[in-house]
This record gives structure tokens, C-alpha cells and sequence, in this order.
């Protein structure tokens, strides 16, 4: 059995079971007859597939249609607990257990992990150094080792590709904080991670900031000439090389990172070339 109906997730009892807090959500839902155990028993049913971490986020929800598609049973671990508003009436949500928890109160969401074949941390953020530092690192970072502490067999971090100099100086948070996780990921997982570094990831995403969705629209036409012209042979120079690498489909990075939690792949870092496999 599921953990949770969560084709119902919105409406009535599922809905207020799902807004409890972590491992709580699944106390109330048992109470109510909607689950097999609690959390804080150890057990929730028949385990998950793949958790994915930021999983209402641009690339988590991908990362969950994906798994969906191939028939995964799929948790998404998000502050709201809810999938993407705009993706309410899409027919994978309903088939995706979204649970609310923090990345840092990992008591709330632990009993999830129990079981599960792979992770996928895909959360990040862009802001002050602190904050960029924090969610793309110590978060990511937290989850890793939880992950490991549970057995988690397989270990999947959405990084990036990163800007050349000077470009990456306003995102040193963010760079360091990604490259902190990398180096925790391979540690922890070393025969069984991915680690996945797209480049500029475009694609529709409701509500996304203006000038976020400015740059984004330019990707149907920055990735096909990166990859098809000799311009995109300037990939390999020092310094300035990142500016030629060819932007990332978000649904692809989706694909890629379904298929890294799921299968044994030889891959242990997915370049933005590697990821355009799975457009």
C-alpha cells in the first residue's frame, strides 16, 4: 500500500493530513485510516521508489513527472508540502506524495528514506552569499547524509555547470555551496552518485521572476546553435569556455536525473552534453 492517496491531496481528510509537519503528517493520516504505520514507528507502507528533495521546485518537478512516467512510487520532500500550483491538475501530481518538511529538521521527513532505491536533491536558490551558501550547500549537504545513514542506495545531485570569471563572482555562494555538496556526495556515495551540472536550464515555469523567464526564453534558440555550430567547439577555452556550453531543457534534466535514481548508470558526473541524451 501507499503511504498516502495522493491523487486527493487537496481535498478533505488527505489534505489536512498533508499539512502536518514531516513524520506527523503520516500520525494523522493513520489515525484517519489513511496509511498503513506512522513515521515515528518506522514504518509507512511499502517504501518509496525515489525522494526527491525541492520536489515542487522547476527541476524537482520534472525530476518526479519523469519517475512517474516510468511507473515510480515518488515522495516530494518541499517547505509547503504542496505540489506547483500551476501543475495542480496535471495527472502525475496525483500520483506523487508531496510532504511538507524542512531540509534542515530532518527528524521530519527521515522515516521517508527508509527503504528508498535513490534521492534526488535538487533544491537551490540564488540571494546573498549566506543564504546561496546555505540552501545550494548545507541543505543539499544535510540530505546527502542522511541519505547515506539510511542506505539509500543510489545518491542524485542536481549541481551545475559554472559561469566563467568574472560572471561568477556575484554567485560565490552559490558556486561554493554546490561544490561543498559535490565533494560530501562523492564521499558518502562513491561507487553510486550522480552528479548532474547542466548549464543554463531553461524551460516554462509559471511565476518565474521576469527577468529569470527573459533568460530562459532564449534557450529554444541558444541550445540548438551551441550544439550544432562550430561555435559551440569554443566549449573547451580556458576562462571563457562556459559561455559555449549549450543550455539544459529542464524536462531533460528531469529525465536525467529519474533515470540516475533508478538505474545503475556508468556515469558519475552528467554534463550538459550527457544531459541533452535525454531530450
Amino acid at each position: 500500500a501507499r503511504p498516502l492517496a495522493s491523487s486527493s491531496w487537496k481535498t478533505g481528510t488527505f489534505a489536512a493530513a498533508r499539512r502536518e509537519l514531516g513524520g506527523g503528517c503520516f500520525a494523522v493520516a493513520e489515525r484517519r485510516g489513511l496509511c498503513t504505520a506512522s513515521a515515528e514507528s518506522g514504518g509507512v507502507g511499502a517504501p518509496y521508489d525515489v525522494v526527491v528533495f525541492g520536489g515542487n521546485g522547476f527541476v524537482g518537478s520534472n525530476t518526479c513527472k519523469a519517475l512517474v512516467a516510468m511507473g515510480k512510487r515518488v515522495a516530494a520532500v518541499n517547505r509547503s508540502g504542496a505540489p506547483p500550483s500551476s501543475k495542480e491538475t496535471d495527472q502525475w501530481v496525483g500520483q506523487v506524495d508531496f510532504i511538507k518538511g524542512d531540509a534542515f529538521q530532518p527528524e521530519a521527513w527521515r522515516a521517508l528514506l527508509k527503504g528508498a532505491g535513490g534521492v534526488v536533491a535538487s533544491i537551490g536558490a540564488f540571494g546573498s552569499y549566506e543564504h546561496m551558501k546555505k540552501v545550494n550547500g548545507d541543505a543539499n549537504i544535510m540530505i546527502t547524509e542522511e541519505a547515506a545513514a539510511a542506505g539509500v542506495k543510489r545518491m542524485v545531485f542536481v549541481s551545475a555547470s559554472f559561469p566563467p570569471f568574472p560572471a561568477s563572482i556575484p554567485l560565490r555562494g552559490y558556486i561554493e555551496g554546490k561544490q561543498a555538496v559535490e565533494e560530501v556526495v562523492r564521499a558518502r556515495f562513491p561507487e553510486t552518485h550522480t552528479i548532474l551540472k547542466p548549464s543554463v536550464i531553461f524551460g516554462p515555469q509559471d511565476n518565474a521572476h521576469p527577468v529569470i523567464a527573459g533568460i530562459r526564453s532564449l534557450g529554444p534558440i541558444q541550445e540548438p546553435i551551441m550544439t550544432h555550430s562550430p561555435l559551440g567547439q569554443l566549449k573547451s577555452l580556458p576562462v571563457v569556455g562556459g559561455v559555449f556550453l549549450p543550455w539544459s531543457p529542464v524536462h531533460a534534466v528531469g529525465r536525467a536525473a529519474a533515470a540516475a535514481a533508478t538505474q545503475d548508470l556508468d556515469l558519475r558526473v552528467m554534463s550538459p552534453h550527457d544531459i541533452a541524451k535525454y531530450k
